[in-house]
């Protein structure tokens, strides 16, 4: 059998072709699963995954010139709450879950603080896009009376820097991020770091 130039030319073409194909598949099929998991409301960092629970709080203090980024989510209740409207107040905000043990540990915690502290200090428990009547029956069990926020986007997250739970940000009453908490909240933390002692 005699193999002339173009016929090799020919061959080696349509094994390019075929190779290009079968990225250009693959990337859509990707992309298509990954457009199906935000679809279904899927944690895109992986927060289901234990490793990723904090199980002993870590404190990064910050000089408070990072201004926190603005968001607004709905609470159970149905309100809107925006991080901007509560300039003049400390805010904490909290990323949570109910499948995470030291989310829900500390949660009671997080109640009687924002409590304790009602006239100077809000309380954002930020749950990470369970299903609402989950956070629901969780609220009620708890009994909590601090707002219970849904369904962060995906900008949220990352200008959070939310990789693990739980997770703490606490603002000053100029909007600038002073400090923030990896794990659950120890008693006293907070107090300290508004206080500035």
């Amino acid at each position: 059998m005699i193999t002339t130039r173009a016929t090799v030319n020919a061959k080696q073409q349509s094994r390019t072709r075929c190779s290009s194909d079968s990225v250009r598949s693959r990337f859509w099929i990707v992309c298509t699963a990954w457009v199906a998991l935000l679809l279904a409301g899927c944690q895109p960092m992986g927060y289901s995954d234990d490793s990723e629970l904090f199980a002993e709080p870590t404190v990064v203090e910050m000089e408070p010139i990072e201004a926190a980024p603005d968001f607004a989510l709905v609470t159970l209740d149905g309100a809107t709450v925006r991080l901007s409207n509560l300039r003049g107040r400390w805010v904490l905000v909290n990323f949570w879950a109910t499948w995470c043990a030291p989310c829900r540990e500390e949660m009671p915690y997080l109640d009687r603080l924002a409590a304790g502290h009602a006239d100077r200090l809000s309380v954002l428990a930020v749950n990470m896009r369970e299903r609402t009547t989950e956070v629901a029956a969780f609220a009620e069990e708890l009994d909590l009376q601090l707002p219970v926020l849904l369904t962060p986007d995906d900008a949220t997250l990352l200008a959070y820097n939310v990789h693990g739970l739980p997770i703490s940000i606490l603002v000053d009453p100029d909007g600038a991020i002073v400090a923030r908490i990896a794990g659950p909240l120890s008693p006293g933390i907070v107090e300290t770091a508004m206080t500035g002692e």
